[in-house]
C-alpha cells in the first residue's frame, strides 16, 4: 500500500508532503492541486507500464497527456522535479529534468532509496536500476495503480475487445470495463464484498450492485461478431427490454465502470477515481462513499477526488458502523487560501466525526442557508 507521497516543483506545488491510507479522499476547491496529486501518481504509474526500459518520465502517454515539461514545471522551478513515493518498508524519490522545456517526457537525473543516493547504472527498469526494480515493492505497487478520470466514456453501442491481457483495468475512461466484464464475469469477487444471497462471480454482483442505485435495472454484455467490440445493453426497469446505452440514464453509464473496477480489483490494487459522483443523485452518492470505504476496507486501496459532501458523509457513516476503521481513512482539502496549495487534514473519529472544518469545507448550504433566513 503507498503511505505517502512527496512532490516538489511540479505544477501547482512547490512542496507538498501527503499521506496515504486505505482510503484517502481529495476535496477542496477547484484550481486546489487535487487533480495535480493524482497526475504524480499516473504519469510514475504509465512510465512503468508504457516504458519498462528507459530513464524517461512520459508525459504525453496514452491515458494521461499533460504537454511538454514547461507545462508541468512550477512557475519557480527551472528545469527539474521531484517525486517521493513510500510504502510501508521502502521509501523512493525520483528527480526528474527536462534538457529542453518542449520535451514530450523528462529525463531520470537522481534517485534515493529510504533517503540514500542510487547511483543510475544502465540498464534502467521501471526507472530504477534493473538489479533493484524487481524487488522495489514501490515499484510494485505503482505498477497496480489503475486511474478512472472524471471524463468518463458516456454512452457508446460499440466498446473495444482486446485480447484478456487487454482487460486488466477498466481503462482511464471505463472504455474497457465491458470487455473485463466478458473476460472476467465468471470470477469471484472479494468474500468481504459479496451482496448477501447472490452468487459471487462478478456477474452477478455487479448485477447485484447496480440494483442497489438503480432498483430493477439489468444489463449485458453482448459480443459482436466480426468485430474486435462489444455491446453494453442496459434496461433500467425489468418489464422493458434491453436497451442502447444512450437510451437510458447518464447515470447507470458513468456509475458501470467505477463499479467493474471496485468488484474486479484484487487484494494489494491502488484505484485512484475522479468524481465518482458524476450524474448521480444525494442518496446514490452518499452509497457510492460507503461502498468506497467498504472496498477499501477488503484491502484495495483507493484514492477518490469528489466535490460532493454526499460521498464524505458516505465514508463517515462506514466509519461510524464499522465498515471501515476510522483511521485508514485520510482527508485532505485543498483549500488554496493562502496561495501555497498546501492542503488542511481533518481527522475521522470512530463515530464518523471530524475534529475541524475549515473554511470552504462543504460548508455552501450552511452558507447559502443562513442568507436565506
Amino acid at each position: 500500500m503507498l503511505r505517502s507521497l512527496h512532490i516538489s516543483s511540479f505544477k501547482c506545488f512547490q512542496q507538498l508532503d501527503l499521506e496515504l491510507r486505505p482510503l484517502t479522499l481529495l476535496t477542496g476547491v477547484n484550481g486546489g492541486g487535487k487533480s495535480s496529486v493524482i497526475q504524480s501518481l499516473v504519469l510514475l504509474a504509465q512510465t512503468l507500464s508504457e516504458r519498462e526500459w528507459g530513464r524517461t518520465l512520459l508525459l504525453e502517454g496514452p491515458e494521461l497527456a499533460l504537454g511538454s515539461a514547461a507545462d508541468v514545471l512550477n512557475q519557480n522551478a527551472r528545469d527539474r522535479f521531484f517525486f517521493g513515493v513510500a510504502t510501508t518498508d521502502e521509501h523512493l524519490q525520483w528527480v526528474f529534468k527536462a534538457a529542453d522545456r518542449r520535451a514530450l517526457s523528462m529525463e531520470l537525473d537522481g534517485l534515493q532509496r529510504d533517503g540514500q543516493d542510487v547511483p543510475i547504472i544502465d540498464p534502467v527498469r521501471w526507472l530504477l536500476p534493473a538489479a533493484q526494480a524487481e524487488g522495489s515493492s514501490v515499484v510494485a505497487t505503482l505498477r497496480r495503480l489503475s486511474w478512472i478520470t472524471a471524463e468518463r466514456t458516456g454512452p457508446r453501442e460499440l466498446l473495444p475487445l482486446r485480447d484478456e491481457q487487454g482487460h486488466q483495468h477498466v481503462g482511464a475512461r471505463g472504455e474497457l470495463a465491458a470487455g473485463l466484464l466478458h473476460w472476467r464475469k465468471d470470477e469471484n469477487v472479494r468474500e468481504a464484498l459479496c451482496v448477501a444471497d447472490t452468487p459471487p462471480t462478478l456477474l452477478h454482483q455487479l448485477k447485484a450492485r447496480m440494483q442497489e442505485f438503480f432498483p430493477r435495472c439489468d444489463l449485458r454484455v453482448v459480443p459482436i461478431e466480426g468485430a474486435s467490440a462489444v455491446s453494453l445493453q442496459l434496461k433500467s426497469d425489468h418489464r422493458s427490454d434491453f436497451q442502447r446505452p444512450q437510451n437510458v440514464g447518464f447515470g447507470l453509464t458513468q456509475l458501470f465502470p467505477i463499479l467493474v473496477g471496485l468488484l474486479a480489483a484484487k487484494d494489494g490494487d491502488v484505484l485512484v477515481i475522479e468524481n465518482p459522483e458524476v450524474h448521480l443523485h444525494p442518496k446514490a452518492q452518499q452509497d457510492i462513499g460507503t461502498l468506497l470505504a467498504k472496498v477499501a476496507a477488503s484491502g484495495v486501496q483507493v484514492i477518490v477526488e469528489t466535490h460532493a459532501d454526499h460521498v464524505l458523509n458516505g465514508v463517515r457513516l462506514a466509519a461510524k458502523t464499522k465498515a471501515i476503521k476510522h483511521d485508514d481513512v485520510a482527508v485532505h482539502f485543498f483549500g488554496n487560501s493562502d496561495g501555497t496549495f498546501a492542503p488542511t487534514s481533518p481527522k475521522l473519529n470512530s463515530d464518523g466525526k471530524l475534529d475541524s472544518w475549515p473554511e470552504g469545507f462543504f460548508d455552501q448550504f450552511d452558507q447559502a442557508l443562513a442568507e436565506l433566513l
